[in-house]
């Protein structure tokens, strides 16, 4: 059995992200982090998990994967505010 490593932080997700997205590179930029996963009754469910700061660091910088409960299958909604 392997194990699965969920320990990129959202300071991690937020770096790659700037490499891709110019929107995300403004000092002022702020991306908002939800995990989105179904429920028991297989409807999808959207929970925020935190937000950081393009240039500045914050509270949530080092919530990890597996802090928030991300397992395999679940989607990760980003959200960028200039």
């Amino acid at each position: 059995m392997t194990s699965r490593r969920k320990d990129a932080s959202l300071r991690e997700l937020t770096d790659l992200i700037k490499e891709v997205n110019t929107h995300a590179r403004s000092r002022t930029a702020r991306i908002s982090f939800a995990l989105v996963y179904p429920d028991k009754r297989g409807r999808y469910v959207m929970r925020e998990v935190g937000s950081t700061h393009s240039f500045r660091k914050g509270e949530d910088d080092r919530k990890t994967l597996e802090r928030i409960n991300f397992v395999t299958g679940d989607y990760l909604s980003v959200a960028i505010k200039v």
